[in-house]
């Protein structure tokens, strides 16, 4: 699985950055500590590049604070 993790797009590029990759690492690691197996997590911070809602509302930036889990393969 990919874990991708994404922000609003109100804060700088580089802040969003990394602050979505450490919210997608954080969730790795959690799956990881409860038994996936490592090689089967990844995770990349998208920043605010992929923004599913509008940045003027505050719920629109709330639904644009995620983390979205991405099944790449079914094989084990």
């Amino acid at each position: 699985i990919e874990v991708g993790g994404h922000t609003n797009g109100i804060p700088p590029d580089d802040w969003c950055d990394r602050l979505s990759t450490e919210r997608a690492m954080a969730v790795a690691n959690y799956l990881t500590s409860k038994g996936i197996p490592e090689e089967r997590v990844t995770f990349k911070g998208y920043g605010k590049r992929q923004r599913i809602a509008s940045d003027r509302t505050p719920y629109g930036r709330a639904r644009n604070q995620r983390v979205e889990i991405k099944i790449l393969s079914l094989k084990g």
